[in-house]
């Protein structure tokens, strides 16, 4: 899941006149792409039209089927590149870590996960739960969660955490970190402390026995 950049910096609907959408392969992609993710979460998914998507972006709806099949296609590119930008952050946060500083490590993880999610949840719900839309994912196959079990393998390896699968215990920390973010929102409660909180319960979790 490149990164997709906040909706309020998306390139404006190109009206009569005005100058010609991006026209380099990989930014008319990136701008088809943050066109729609904009749309989609503005109006849902099944309400934006192709039409939409390519006036928005500033191209032709010819060049909307260059690069996807239909919307679907769209729209999985878009959940590709929302968990990639999840993968990068919590990446790069762990890195800024010492390399064995476990705790400090999955804090981070915690930490990026939580602000991103936070920032971007409107987004996330367009495209993972449109009531229309909504499919069934395998949450131990997204990036962010591969880096996840890696980091607790890594950590049962070197003795400083007591994990039997890392794998489902990443999806399972995930689920729970999802859960109670989903829960925040609807609850409109104080998140401040939230990643935290989630920290000290995770250490919990894989404590050495």
């Amino acid at each position: 899941m490149s990164p997709p950049p906040p909706v309020t910096l998306l390139r404006p609907s190109r009206a009569a006149g005005a100058r010609p959408g991006p026209r380099r392969r990989d930014e008319r992609l990136a701008s088809l792409l943050d066109a729609a993710a904009a749309l989609f979460v503005e109006k849902g998914v099944t309400a934006t039209s192709i039409e939409d998507i390519a006036e928005r972006a500033g191209v032709a709806k010819s060049t909307f089927y260059h690069y996807f099949h239909d919307r679907a296609a769209m729209l999985e590119a878009l959940r590709k590149r929302y968990s990639q930008r999840f993968a990068d952050l919590v990446d790069a946060a762990m890195e800024a870590c010492p390399p064995q500083d476990w705790n400090a490590r999955l804090a981070a993880w915690t930490r990026s996960t939580v602000d991103e999610y936070l920032a971007t949840y409107l987004l996330h719900d367009a495209i993972f739960h449109d009531p229309d839309v909504c499919q069934r994912c395998v949450i131990s196959e997204e990036a962010f969660v591969v880096s996840l079990a890696a980091l607790l393998r890594a950590g049962a390896d070197d003795r400083a955490w007591q994990i039997e699968d890392p794998l489902t215990t990443a999806a399972f920390m995930f689920h729970g970190l999802h859960g109670l973010l989903d829960e925040a929102i609807a609850s409109e409660s104080e998140t401040a402390t939230l990643a935290d909180r989630v920290t000290r319960l995770f250490s919990q979790l894989v404590r050495a026995g």
